[in-house]
């Protein structure tokens, strides 16, 4: 009975050392696998890192494109009441002005009649 227990006892140690390497086998294929995982999430997040830069560039473009907008309404917009103004003060100092002409006519008139 004892070299069927010992031969039992050198299976059991030699299953065991069996499962052992498969164990160290598969925790080295878990390891690589492992650093391919990472691998690729770091290329993932530069590539992530590469569209958000793309995106931010054509965030400016416009943003460029935009502000040129916007100073060519305010150019605009400033020409317009300019022009507002002077019709607004043409308007006030006209009767002034063709008055003084007058004036100025009449003074002339007054000056050739002597």
């Amino acid at each position: 009975m004892a070299p069927l227990i010992e031969a039992l006892h050198e299976a059991q140690v030699l299953a065991l050392r069996q499962i052992s390497e498969n164990l160290a086998a598969q925790t080295k294929r878990l390891e690589g696998l492992t650093s391919k995982v990472d691998d690729v999430r770091e290329r993932l997040a530069r590539l992530e890192a590469q569209e958000a830069g793309k995106l931010v560039e054509t965030l400016r473009g416009e943003l460029r494109s935009a502000l040129t907008r916007i100073d060519v309404l305010e150019a605009q917009r400033d020409r317009v009441a300019g022009v507002a103004t002077f019709s607004t003060w043409i308007a006030r100092s006209g009767p002034w002005f063709a008055a003084g002409v007058a004036a100025f006519l009449a003074g002339l008139g007054v000056r050739a009649a002597t």
